[in-house]
């Protein structure tokens, strides 16, 4: 039985747009609704979807996507966000599949290297340092962060912020893998695309990288605990996020 109330926002044209709060942390609060939202890219929202978005609040966008995904599907232009796009994708040799049409990318890259990718992506990582600062100052509040589909970056993007705020990483986990309930039909859409063109073998492959998989973000649990000892220890090195910036960041994000 899950400890929280999912709230999605029932966008026309966004995938996997919903509120991160609710989830309860170790001690017993929860996360405050329309402070942290998560999705996957904006470019493409309907005139209904735009009037949806002013109404949460949203002040912050931050967007985890490369120079060139963000000009290929831009973000559209509300006036009153302040609009931050650090790539989260690190050193990575290969190119999301958002830049090279999706095809190569599902029949070159496998679920093996993609996990490697989870551990290495909490990393050094300027995108991920400026979203831990940037969440800090309530003044950033709200705030929607995305990446292409909502998956992959976002889903560490995600699981940083619920770490910070002392939830469970069984529940972090689950907030992960909800996301493929609500990327469903757009998986579906592209493998549909694409299907003539891939044997059996390759088609699975597709699903595994279009799948949010309990063992890819493990992966980046894991190397936290390899590398620090400690997620508190990992959020302290990696962020400066102290014990006591920790608190005050609780805070203004519990209830």
């Amino acid at each position: 039985m899950k400890q929280f109330d999912m709230k999605i926002i029932p966008f026309e044209a966004v995938y996997n747009f919903r509120d991160m709060g609710g989830y309860k942390t170790r001690d017993g609060r929860s996360v405050k609704n329309g402070l942290i939202y998560r999705s996957a890219a904006l470019g493409k929202m309907t005139m209904a979807d735009k009037k949806l978005f002013e109404t949460l609040g949203v002040k912050t966008i931050f967007d985890y996507r490369d120079n060139h995904e963000a000009q290929n599907n831009p973000n559209p232009i509300f006036p009153y966000a302040n609009y931050i796009q650090i790539p989260a994708k690190g050193n990575h040799a290969f190119e999301m599949p958002t830049n090279t049409g999706g095809k190569d990318f599902y029949k070159v890259v496998s679920p093996e290297m993609f996990q490697e990718f989870y551990a290495q992506m909490p990393f050094n990582n300027a995108s991920f340092k400026e979203l831990m600062i940037t969440i800090q100052h309530p003044e950033n509040l709200g705030l929607v962060h995305h990446c292409a589909v909502g998956k992959d970056r976002t889903g560490i993007g995600g699981a940083l912020i619920l770490l910070a705020l002392d939830v469970p990483e069984e529940t972090i986990m689950e907030d992960y893998l909800d996301t493929n309930v609500h990327l469903s039909p757009l998986v579906e859409r592209m493998a549909q695309a694409i299907q003539q063109d891939y044997s059996d073998r390759e088609l699975q492959q597709f699903y595994a990288l279009m799948s949010a998989r309990e063992e890819y973000l493990q992966a980046a649990f894991d190397a936290m605990d390899n590398r620090y000892g400690s997620k508190s220890a990992f959020l302290e090195q990696e962020f400066d996020l102290t014990k006591e910036k920790r608190e005050q960041l609780q805070t203004l994000c519990l209830t």
